[in-house]
């Protein structure tokens, strides 16, 4: 259950920074800093040892949130790549403890993974789709 509430502290965190980022203008570090000081102040109070982990986790989605509305087209897909960091936050957890930069790091990686994932398969539909005007 603990891992859901992270799951979804990521997905809520990251969509409520692109947000602010994206949709109001704010740009991206304004955006992350609202997301981490809101879930830093509010989440170890309420919810003790969770809410220290959520905090991180909510961290970690805001520096996804920074990214470019060319890259993240809407807030369906910001969602996605909260999902993608709270996913990566729990298999990361365990490695690395107190190495520097990890919570950017993971932020990075589930944008370039959602990125990725989205140009491969524009790709794969752009090919099929010239194969069917082919007639192959």
């Amino acid at each position: 259950m603990e891992q859901l509430i992270l799951v979804v502290t990521a997905i809520v965190a990251g969509v409520a920074a692109y947000a602010i980022n994206v949709e109001l203008g704010k740009g991206g570090v304004l955006g992350s800093a609202i997301v981490a000081l809101i879930g830093g102040i509010l989440f170890p109070p309420l919810f003790g040892e969770l809410g220290s982990s959520m905090a991180l986790v909510a961290a970690t989605a805001s520096y996804a949130g920074m990214v470019s509305k060319n890259n993240v087209h809407s807030m369906g897909e910001m969602a996605v790549v909260g999902a993608l960091t709270g996913l990566l936050f729990l298999a990361a957890a365990p490695a690395y403890p107190g190495v520097g930069g990890r919570l950017g790091t993971i932020g990075a990686i589930a944008c370039l993974c959602f990125v990725g994932y989205k140009h491969l398969f524009a790709s794969l539909v752009q090919q099929d789709m010239q194969k069917l005007a082919s007639g192959k």
